[in-house]
């Protein structure tokens, strides 16, 4: 009990401090943008789960089975069925790039393993390079190419706490060069603990943890990313007496390393656990207009929707969001199917 009680101390501290960072630059009128730039291989930051982007992202203490390899890999200990699920996506990003991804686990009686995997579809890129005249002639077209494939283990190591980790290997190829290829090795941890308040979730992850990466002579850091949340039920305040409504309100703090702090507001609602309605608000600076200049603001950052029905053993649903990147990136759609044994 006393050692629940020290791990409940250290989340809500954790969070605190995070949210106390966060007033701290929301009262400031202007952002030093000196962290710009400072990581390379930004796909890795893309959401990928249509689900989790419904709510902004700010899934950090929610269970979403194998999708949970891509955000807190601690959430993958309960898998969507009693045995494991699988997971594809698929993201329809800006500048006609698609992002597909896949994901599986299996709950055997120690851990539940899960392996990831994520590629992006850069379509037709021309090449171009200046001639020693000083005119500019066509390479034809470059083969771009990004992945990154990847294991997890987590476990739920009592009814309250869970444990999650992941190792990706991660690959870029700009096709510009000689030495434009670069692979690199990159980690994931992440902790879910159910506080017993109702049906509060304290919870954390760290991402793209590695050491720094290289194209030809340069190196660079990747988009490591510290998050914090807390995510509670607030129809259903206890799991025994649940009735047909439910309102998942999500809270993520964020601590990047290539921009400021934010905060991601989730919700979910369900009927039945059959229908759900999703809808986010993000507060941070406001990187997509343009306008560096620009103070803290919030704005919506994602809608959207998806269906789930259980027939027998099989568990399966299908999602849907729309997210707002601003006016000079547009809109991305993002479509999920989930299905759990």
């Amino acid at each position: 009990m006393m050692h629940h009680r020290r791990i409940i101390a250290a989340l809500i501290a954790t969070f605190l401090a995070s949210s106390i960072a966060i007033a701290q630059d929301v009262a400031q009128p202007t952002y030093n943008h000196t962290k710009f730039g400072q990581a390379g291989m930004k796909f890795l930051e893309i959401g990928l789960s249509a689900r989790a982007e419904g709510m902004g992202g700010a899934v950090t203490g929610i269970d979403m089975g194998s999708a949970s390899i891509f955000y807190n890999p601690a959430g993958m200990a309960n898998p969507v069925g009693s045995m494991g699920d699988v997971f594809v996506a698929r993201t329809q990003w800006v500048a006609d790039i698609a992002i597909n991804a896949a994901a599986a686990s299996y709950k055997t009686p120690w851990v539940t393993v899960g392996v990831s995997f994520m590629s992006l579809d850069y379509g037709t890129v021309k090449g171009y390079r200046m001639t020693n005249a000083g005119t500019v002639e066509s390479t034809g077209d470059l083969s771009l190419a990004s992945s990154a494939l990847g294991i997890g283990l987590a476990r739920q190591v009592t009814d309250k706490f869970e444990v999650g980790v992941t190792a990706r290997y991660v690959s870029e190829d700009l096709a510009a060069t000689e030495g434009a290829k670069t692979t690199i090795f990159v980690f994931d941890a992440g902790t879910l603990y159910r506080t017993g308040l109702g049906s509060s979730v304290l919870s954390m992850s760290i991402r793209n943890f590695s050491r720094q990466a290289r194209h030809q002579d340069e190196g660079y850091d990747l988009p490591l990313i510290f998050r914090i949340g807390v995510a509670m039920d607030v129809l259903n305040m206890q799991e025994t007496a649940r009735g047909p409504h439910g309102l998942v309100v999500s809270l993520d703090a964020l601590h990047p390393r290539d921009r400021a702090e934010e905060a991601l507001l989730g919700l979910e609602y369900n009927l039945m656990k059959m229908l759900y309605v999703r809808a986010a608000t993000r507060v941070g600076h406001d990187y997509t207009g343009g306008d560096l200049s620009r103070g803290m603001t919030m704005s919506i950052a994602s809608l959207g929707g998806g269906v789930r029905y259980k027939l027998g053993p099989v568990d399966g649903s299908f999602n849907y969001a729309w997210s707002n990147q601003g006016s000079l990136l547009g809109a991305v759609h993002r479509f999920d199917l989930q299905v759990g044994f």
